[in-house]
């Protein structure tokens, strides 16, 4: 079957993968759309993220929906026709964390789209029926893929324990930004800053976004959030930039909370730990998500978070290529979708 296979930084194609054996609790899925990450694009420019590295043609794409094709003799709950969200990260089930219900920490996990692990922008995939959720009737191809995302940041939100009422900053109006905001606000935050160095970005949020504020900063460490609000409740770093999380700690009131939700571009960033201390702040990180898709797909289905416009550029499978070509030069606005059956 075909699959949008990446052989090393610059170097993709629709090259041809093998079908998976189906076990009797496991269902086959026919992919129908993929949504391409940040973690793509910088496995497409770089070859690798971090430890990460591509060692052989690898398979790309981890925000997935498709259609139930065949089911396991031990499904009995799907049916072909089904539209599922695929959640990527397969957990073992059994490890401390597993048993815990922070299965998203399981050091046997098998995250699929993630060296060595192929991922979904193929036509076909078996999962384990547990990686597979079923969405309501009425929702879309589209927004069962962009569940995936929003699961970052319904985590990111719960890590936060953003309380009605609360004041909450984020940095960066990327997909992920943008989801945590929509996400704070139906939890009810009482104020929600988005704060970014692309202008075009923070115009985009503001007009899809009803009650965000907005706030440009500048990139100069030390001094980029000066001009935003101060004695927030809650801050979350959504852009990876490499001083933003110290930098937006500053405008947090004494015992804040701050969450590290996007990926520093450097595998160290540096910290004032005078500013923590002296206001007792609390800082704790997020590492993908565990049990959040049924929250996702509740909010998504109650209109309570829309998803429909993250996706800015659309893509046929053979155009996939371009479409990592198009992200890595920064020629996607946004978010790039593919859809894998033509339709």
């Amino acid at each position: 079957m075909r699959a949008l296979t990446l052989r090393g930084a610059h170097d993709a194609a629709l090259g041809e993968t093998d079908e998976e054996a189906l076990g009797a609790d496991d269902v086959r899925v026919a992919v129908a759309r993929v949504g391409l990450c940040g973690s793509d694009t910088h496995f497409y420019a770089h070859g690798r993220i971090g430890a990460f590295r591509l060692t052989g043609p690898h398979v790309l794409g981890h925000e997935a929906s498709g259609t139930v094709l065949e089911t396991g003799d031990r499904v009995s709950d799907l049916a072909p026709g089904d539209l599922v969200a695929v959640e990527p990260g397969l957990w073992c089930g059994r490890c401390r964390e597993c048993l815990a219900g922070t299965y998203n920490l399981c050091a046997r996990m098998r995250f699929l789209g993630m060296p060595p692990h192929a991922g979904l922008a193929r036509e076909r995939v078996v999962l384990p029926r547990r990686a597979v959720h079923a969405v309501p009737a009425a929702m879309t191809a589209t927004r069962a893929a962009l569940l995936e995302p929003l699961s970052v940041a319904v985590w990111a939100v719960g890590r936060a324990a953003v309380l009605p009422g609360e004041q909450v900053l984020i940095a960066g109006a990327g997909p992920i930004g943008t989801l945590v905001a929509r996400v704070a606000l139906a939890e009810k935050a009482g104020r929600v800053i988005v704060a970014d160095v692309d202008e075009r970005r923070l115009a985009r949020l503001a007009h899809s976004t009803p009650g965000v504020e907005t706030a440009h900063v500048g990139a100069d460490p030390g001094t980029a959030f000066q001009d935003v609000a101060a004695d927030l409740d809650c801050y979350l770093e959504c852009s990876g930039a490499p001083t933003a999380l110290d930098d937006g700690m500053t405008r947090l009131r004494p015992r804040g909370r701050a969450v590290l939700v996007g990926v520093p571009a450097a595998p160290t960033i540096t910290l004032s730990s005078t500013l923590i201390r002296y206001r007792e702040l609390t800082l704790t990180t997020v590492h993908r998500y565990a049990h959040t898709w049924p929250r996702a797909i509740e909010l998504v289905s109650s209109g309570a978070v829309e998803v429909d416009d993250l996706v800015s550029d659309h893509y046929a499978l053979e155009e996939g290529p371009k479409a990592l070509a198009d992200a890595a030069a920064g020629k996607v606005a946004m978010k790039a979708m593919i859809s894998v059956d033509a339709s």
